[in-house]
């Protein structure tokens, strides 16, 4: 398994699915918050779906990087 940062658009609304719970969040960010939030027993089993975009596993959420795009240009840049 890579490491290596996902940069995704985190502007749309995500849903975090937590066995029998959903919580709907605004954005990408706070459905990410709420994972950290987790239990690691229930954090590794959870997992996050943009809406209208891909579903998202306890692995690839911690690799996730949601910030601007502008910001990730200014990163390789440097």
């Amino acid at each position: 398994m890579s490491d290596e940062k996902l940069f995704v658009d985190a502007v749309g609304p995500a849903i975090l699915f937590n066995g029998p719970i959903w919580i709907d969040c605004s954005t990408l960010q706070e459905a990410v918050v709420e994972w950290y939030r987790l239990p690691p027993e229930r954090a590794q089993r959870a997992s996050i779906r943009l809406i209208g975009g891909p579903l998202y596993h306890a692995a690839e959420i911690a690799r996730l990087d949601y910030r601007p795009k502008a910001a990730e240009g200014r990163r390789a840049a440097v």
